[in-house]
């Protein structure tokens, strides 16, 4: 399903967005937060472009999808990596970064990541930064990346930790156990839906965490402000996670 106009939703509310009294989200993520992310992103994302590619040993002959693509930036830096003749897919729920990614040469889906408009077994790898803490029926989004996936394919999976500085700032993430970590919920619903949990290669990235240091007293009213956020690598977090479908479909 082309990202259309005929198919136009509202833009989804990530983050900093705020409602007015009649309930609209006024400001659209299209000249917000990603604008912003378009002037800093490019060293950013291909940080993590490099790191993604090599653990999920991307092939140029590959499918890839990407759950939540936004403008494609990540997609086009992959990309660069891989080869240009890596199928990259890209699924947004709202119409105008899904429309304008085409530009990053992803190819562009406006689509729900509760229903994926694709068969069993569709994708080699599948990727999803940043998204799933704003999922409120996380469950059906996982399963349907089990799905589309291929046996013995890999899931690079980032996301926001209420250990965060900022996760408590962002009006739309969801405290799944409404305690200083979701890092438990998650391995344990990647695990009850199918998936291997690769630990190993995940609490690599955790351990790089450089930003835990602002945890320390004389530092942690700095931890919340969004340029520190934005000055390192988006895959050395505390919320990362490496997944593998088995090849039997039993973990």
């Amino acid at each position: 399903m082309e990202a259309t106009k005929d198919n136009q939703l509202t833009d989804f509310h990530y983050s900093y967005l705020k409602q007015d009294e009649t309930g609209i989200f006024q400001i659209s993520i299209a000249n917000t937060l990603p604008a912003l992310r378009e002037k800093i992103a490019p060293l950013r994302f291909r940080m993590a472009a490099k790191d993604i590619a090599k653990e999920l040993n991307l092939q140029p002959q590959e499918k890839v999808l990407e759950v939540g693509s936004g403008l494609g930036l990540l997609g086009k830096q992959i990309k660069d990596i891989v080869g240009s003749e890596l199928a990259y897919y890209g699924i947004e729920l709202a119409f105008n970064p899904a429309s304008k990614s085409k530009k990053n040469e992803i190819t562009p889906i406006q689509a729900d990541a509760v229903l994926l408009p694709f068969g069993p077994d569709s994708f080699d790898a599948v990727i999803t930064t940043d998204v799933l803490e704003h999922i409120p029926d996380v469950q059906e989004a996982i399963a349907e990346i089990y799905r589309v996936l291929k046996p013995d394919g890999r899931v690079f999976v980032v996301i926001a930790d209420p250990s965060e500085g900022r996760f408590s700032k962002v009006e739309s993430h969801i405290n799944r156990t409404e305690s200083d970590s979701d890092v438990k919920f998650w391995e344990e619903i990647f695990l009850k839906k199918g998936f291997k949990l690769l630990g190993k290669e995940s609490k690599k990235y955790r351990n790089r965490d450089w930003r835990r240091i602002f945890n320390l007293p004389f530092l942690v009213r700095l931890k919340d402000k969004p340029g520190f956020a934005c000055a390192f690598n988006p895959v050395n977090r505390p919320g990362t996670y490496i997944l593998r479908k088995p090849l039997d479909n039993v973990v």
